[in-house]
């Protein structure tokens, strides 16, 4: 049986060498990783940048991971969104293709209309991807001005945004200045060609044990329901993906998990089967 304490052990060991002070520091973060949240670590047992970021002061520890995710995100050396549980994540070049390829789109301009046929996408969503296709790149102010009529909050705005990020056919470009918080957004197939060009040589399956060999080595295991509240994935896709990637079953807390041999075979020295 997995122990909770080596699965401890080792998230430990992933993010220990990792002190981060500055842009450059966080960059080899993101690359070490593959992928891991913005900011607070969060569902699944994954990472967030505040967890290596080297200071004491929370103010500064802010005001650092906002500065180098404009900087970084900018300058296209790594993919910000609210992709992964739907917040803010980051997904390394190397693993960006990988996510592009489970999203189902294909880099064409009329990528959305097969989810908004089949209701998985609002109708606002629909209109603000074609806003943005158009009229790109183009900021949050003036798409809310457009499609956020006086007197409402502007949740379903944010929502229908949120819904495009996460499949992957828009992103956030650059910072609006005219507005606080605001971000300048295009289409994603415009922003990042090589990734959709990649990622059209990627089978679902291969894309998936890709993915999910990863986040198995930096949180050390994963159940079925782990698998599908990160990731959204149908179990079939789940279990290719389990068998593709090469990770062995285990049982933690009571529950079936997927590790990787090491952290399995380790367990099973210090506390082997009776």
């Amino acid at each position: 049986m997995l122990s909770a304490a080596a699965l401890a052990r080792h998230r430990r060991t992933v993010v220990r060498p990792h002190r981060v002070r500055t842009a450059r520091a966080a960059l080899r973060f993101v690359d070490a990783l593959g992928f891991c949240y913005a900011f607070t670590s969060g569902p699944g047992g994954l990472p967030g940048l505040f967890d290596v970021v080297a200071t004491g002061s929370v103010d500064r520890m802010w005001r650092w991971a906002w500065q180098w995710k404009d900087e970084l995100a900018t300058a296209r050396r790594l993919h910000y969104g609210k992709v992964i549980r739907r917040k803010p994540s980051y997904i390394s070049l190397t693993m960006l293709p990988a996510f592009y390829a489970l999203s189902g789109n294909v880099g064409e301009p009329d990528d959305h209309l097969q989810a908004y046929r089949e209701g998985r996408l609002s109708a606002l969503a629909k209109t603000l991807y074609e806003t943005i296709l158009a009229d790109g790149p183009v900021s949050t102010w003036t798409l809310r001005r457009r499609f956020v009529p006086r007197g409402e909050s502007g949740s379903r705005f944010h929502r229908a945004l949120d819904d495009l990020q996460e499949r992957f056919l828009v992103a956030k470009v650059a910072e609006a200045e005219e507005w606080r918080n605001g971000f300048i957004w295009d289409a994603f197939h415009r922003w990042m060609p090589s990734a959709v060009k990649a990622a059209a040589k990627l089978p679902s399956e291969v894309a998936a044990a890709a993915v999910l060999d990863r986040f198995v080595r930096i949180v050390g295991a994963a159940g079925p329901a782990d698998v599908e509240g990160v990731f959204g994935w149908h179990p079939r896709l789940a279990l290719a993906a389990v068998d593709r990637a090469g990770l062995q079953p285990a049982v933690l807390d009571g529950r079936q998990v997927w590790t990787i041999g090491a952290l399995w075979s380790k367990s099973a020295r210090a506390k082997p089967h009776r």
